[in-house]
């Protein structure tokens, strides 16, 4: 006699596990010549959401994008299975890339912590793994069935970032303007670099500003190069001030948009002094010497406690010799991108009378409009001794006035600046008078 099974023999349910039945029917089919049961219906009866074991997602916890994962961190994997026997599964652990890209291994057989889920954890070198992609493989053998499945298969992908700049430096050029050099870094995910993001602050907050680059365009060095080392990249922005110093921050970008992490440089801008020489004082210090950034504005010092026998303190020159600028006390001054000195500069005189009007034995010396002009006004001195109306000789720091011999004399101080001292000398009865005055000419 045959058995007849058909499907709705399989629909009907059973007391006990269908793989159960699978010797007995093979039995039943090889002794009945006439069974209209197929063998591939027979694998559908045991296999088919009975018997199956297969892995039904992954996750990684380091990262949020499933199948990603940086480098250099310790990852844990954790696989979804589909097992609804709950199997006691034994799970086999492969992968195809040389176990030197781990620095901690993955477990050769993960144990479960339950019949659907297992775990294992692993961490790539960061010097090795970077842009590289590793395929796993998960075999799966049950042993009460005595069935191993086909392998599941999944890839982990390392995004790990380039590694940051392998140096960076920044200096004062010789246009006192702070100037950036990169050296870019030569790991294994470093191939694929192509722009840097840079960020520049300047060194008292007055402005911070960022920008993305191409690599390419900024790999052309200064001329002259300001720095000592060789460098892949050098940058500065059109919008960086002279006299200051700048912080930078660089981060790499690859072509796949991953940044870096940043790497930082700070220039510190050049102090340029501004000196004081007493240039032959007989007492008394020079004002002390004072540190600007290049360009700054300086306000010129007075001659406080100089003083010279026999002279008097007139103005400050760049040249000991009062070839060079003329500055006076309270005047300001730019400064340059190197030290500067300033000389006292001093004029003979017996008499010094220092204000609007001075007498000294009867002869009075005045000015007009005032002992303090601004530049450009013409300044009149008049000189006043009882009967004496000509054979007047006046000076101007020391050196006498050709052509000038009547009571007064006007100035024009379009080319003047700074103190001037104007004297004035005549004879009346075979007595010599003299006198002087000091007036300030400023800007």
């Amino acid at each position: 006699m045959g058995v007849q099974l058909n499907k709705q023999v399989h629909q009907r349910p059973l007391p006990f596990p269908r793989w159960a039945f699978l010797p007995m029917v093979i039995v039943l089919c090889l002794s009945s010549c006439d069974s209209t049961f197929k063998q591939t219906d027979l694998e559908s009866f045991v296999s088919t959401g009975l018997t199956m074991v297969a892995m039904r997602s992954s996750a990684f916890s380091s990262t949020t994008s499933i199948g990603s994962v940086p480098s250099g961190t310790p990852v844990t994997c954790t696989l979804a299975i589909i097992n609804p026997k709950s199997f006691d599964v034994a799970y086999t652990l492969g992968w195809n890339v040389d176990n030197g890209l781990f620095t901690t291994l993955p477990s050769a057989a993960p144990t479960a912590s339950d019949a659907t889920h297992l775990s294992f954890s692993f961490t790539l070198d960061p010097t090795k793994a970077e842009r590289k992609t590793i395929a796993f493989t998960l075999g799966k053998y049950v042993a009460s069935i005595n069935k191993t499945y086909d392998k599941d298969t999944f890839s982990v992908v390392c995004e790990s970032p380039p590694d940051p700049p392998a140096r960076v430096a920044t200096v004062i050029d010789k246009n006192q303007k702070s100037i950036l050099a990169i050296m870019l870094p030569s790991g294994t995910a470093d191939g694929d670099l192509s722009k840097l993001q840079i960020t520049w602050t300047r060194d008292d907050g007055a402005s911070s500003n960022s920008g993305t680059y191409s690599i390419s365009s900024l790999e052309t060095a200064p001329s002259p190069n300001p720095f000592s080392s060789t460098y892949n990249c050098y940058f500065q922005s059109s919008d960086v001030v002279a006299g200051y110093g700048y912080t930078y921050s660089v981060a790499l970008i690859n072509a796949e948009g991953i940044k870096s992490s940043a790497a930082t440089a700070s220039s510190t801008a050049n102090q340029f002094y501004l000196n004081y020489n007493g240039n032959g004082n007989t007492s008394g210090t020079a004002p002390a010497s004072v540190g600007y950034r290049y360009g700054a504005t300086a306000t010129v010092a007075s001659a406080g406690t100089l003083a010279r026998t026999n002279y008097a303190f007139s103005k400050w020159n760049t040249a000991a010799d009062g070839t060079g600028t003329s500055y006076a006390p309270g005047a300001t001054l730019t400064i340059p991108a190197g030290e500067t000195t300033l000389y006292a500069q001093w004029v003979g005189s017996a008499t010094v009378g220092i204000g609007t009007t001075t007498n000294y034995q009867g002869l009075t010396l005045s000015a007009s409009p005032s002992s303090t002009v601004t530049q450009g006004t013409a300044v009149t001195f008049s000189a006043t001794l009882a009967s004496v109306t000509s054979g007047w000789t006046w000076y101007i720091d020391g050196v006498a006035q050709s052509g000038q011999s009547s009571s007064s004399l006007t100035l024009d101080t379009s080319t003047m600046l700074g103190n001037y001292l104007i004297a004035a000398s005549a004879s009346s009865g075979g007595v010599a008078y003299s006198g002087s005055l000091t007036i300030a000419v400023t800007r």
